[in-house]
């Protein structure tokens, strides 16, 4: 049984707002997941038993209670697989950055395992298994731009980009996707219509050549508490891109233009200051594999 090796995206979203805070506690939203062409590659190669991982990036915990593993074990423990899997990653997808990159990761570890071992797991099942995991995970296992609602779970396949160069830039500092939940002011979108989220998935049939509306229900919040957020923000509005937000809860900003030249400019100004920048293109797969 030889390695296999998967490419996972990262994702933004185009749109993002709290509907209400549920019983349960978590949050009901209402988002527009993209994927992009901003890739984490993951070797995946059989062993004996047990789950070992390393990756190339010190920053985040190779360790047992990393997401990759707990996906690994979960669907090990789910289908009675008695082997065991060595996991190594590459990471290009920062952390703590609103893109994605550990669910996507997840995804990808329980996509790639159930290829990689025989274990006939469909989709759905994988992405219910996800769900258990990460609310995102089932929208990577999935793949494909996305209506997401409940905890963006619940899932809608949509048209999304199909052009376009999205111009990723993140500052210097990483934030809490609890911090952000617990911080946000549900008071500031009461009242909100769905209008602009219809608008723009509208609008997305006419990209490029339309200016796109999008909201973020965090970036009021985030921006107050990160004022260096709010300046990239500002920039990117003031560099004419077609349209731009947080992702997620931050701390990345995108800007989508109609023109590659427009999104270098922009991203020199970024450079320069030695923040993360990368421009990638929208794309219809989130997961990739290959031998």
């Amino acid at each position: 049984m030889i390695a296999l090796t998967v490419k996972c995206a990262a994702k933004i979203n185009l749109y993002l707002d709290i509907l209400y805070r549920r019983d349960d506690g978590y949050h009901e939203i209402e988002t527009l997941y993209q994927p992009i062409a901003l890739w984490d590659r993951i070797t995946l190669s059989p062993i004996e038993e047990g789950v070992v991982i390393s990756g190339d990036d010190p920053a985040i915990p190779w360790d047992e209670d990393n997401l990759c593993v707990r996906s690994a074990r979960a669907l090990f423990d789910h289908t009675g697989f008695r082997g065991g899997v060595r996991i190594e990653v590459e990471k290009e997808i920062p952390p703590g950055a609103g893109l994605g990159g550990g669910s996507s990761d997840a995804a990808a570890i329980l996509i790639g395992c159930n290829e990689l071992f025989g274990l006939e797991l469909s989709a759905n099942e994988l992405g219910d298994l996800g769900a258990g995991l990460g609310s995102d995970i089932p929208f990577f296992v999935m793949g494909r731009p996305a209506l997401g609602k409940g905890r963006g779970e619940i899932l809608e396949a949509v048209e999304g980009l199909s052009g376009g160069w999205i111009l990723i830039v993140k500052p210097a500092i990483s934030i809490s996707t609890q911090w952000a939940y617990e911080n946000v002011n549900l008071r500031l979108t009461r009242g909100r219509s769905g209008d602009t989220l219809k608008l723009l998935m509208q609008d997305l049939r006419g990209f490029p050549g339309k200016k796109l509306n999008t909201y973020n229900v965090f970036e009021e919040g985030v921006v107050e508490q990160y004022p260096e957020i709010g300046r990239v923000l500002r920039v990117l509005r003031g560099a004419g891109a077609d349209v731009s937000s947080l992702s997620g809860s931050g701390s990345a900003c995108f800007a989508l233009f109609s023109e590659a030249s427009r999104a270098e400019e922009a991203r020199g100004q970024f450079v320069k200051e030695g923040l993360f920048t990368r421009i990638a293109r929208p794309v219809s797969r989130a997961i990739v594999l290959t031998r």
